[in-house]
């Protein structure tokens, strides 16, 4: 290919311009991030229960406050299967030593999925630090994709034959359904 390149992209084709988000998306997982590229697609956490404590119960640390979304999830009547947050929370969490200054979270010499509550912990750069969401990922929405990546190159837009330039155009078609949100609850770890 001669020349310069000019790109004249739809939103849907934005989405390559995500890495993160296309590992995730091609490995199988559910999306989080409120991208704000289609307003169509939008997203998990701007749809998820808003976390609300309970009365009478310990809401001190990163790991009650997850506890407690688990629960809010529960009451909610859907059976959670996964917790998302950032991975500056999820060092934070890792950090925690009991009085003897031993980890709690097992020997860091070894590696281990992270799980929390019998549930895996995924770390992503979708959440801002401090923020969190948990629940049933799965029951809670669906992503249907349509089309497959299409990327299309051409000399005959404008005057890009005299300039010696190509235009290409990329589009993804796909559509996120929520379904049940309060089968998700999102909210942080800023303490009172």
């Amino acid at each position: 290919m001669t020349g310069a390149m000019t790109a004249a992209m739809t939103p849907a084709a934005s989405w390559a311009a995500c890495p993160d988000w296309w590992e995730k998306l091609q490995a199988g997982a559910t999306p989080i991030p409120d991208l704000a590229l289609d307003a169509n697609l939008t997203g998990l956490i701007t749809v998820a229960t808003a976390y609300a404590a309970p009365e009478g119960l310990p809401d001190e640390t990163r790991i009650d406050r997850l506890r407690l979304g688990l629960l809010q999830v529960a009451l909610a009547n859907f059976a959670a299967n996964g917790i998302t947050l950032n991975p500056i929370d999820w060092a934070a969490i890792e950090l925690l030593k009991d009085a003897q200054g031993r980890y709690i979270f097992g020997n860091p010499n070894e590696q281990a999925t992270p799980r929390l509550w019998g549930l895996d912990v995924i770390p992503t750069l979708s959440h801002s630090a401090g923020e969190w969401m948990c629940g049933n990922f799965q029951m809670a929405a669906t992503l249907y994709d349509r089309q497959e990546h299409e990327v299309l190159i051409s000399s005959e837009h404008g005057t890009n034959f005299i300039d010696g330039m190509k235009t290409m155009k990329g589009s993804k078609r796909l559509a996120l359904a929520n379904k049940r949100p309060a089968a998700l609850v999102t909210g942080g770890f800023t303490f009172a």
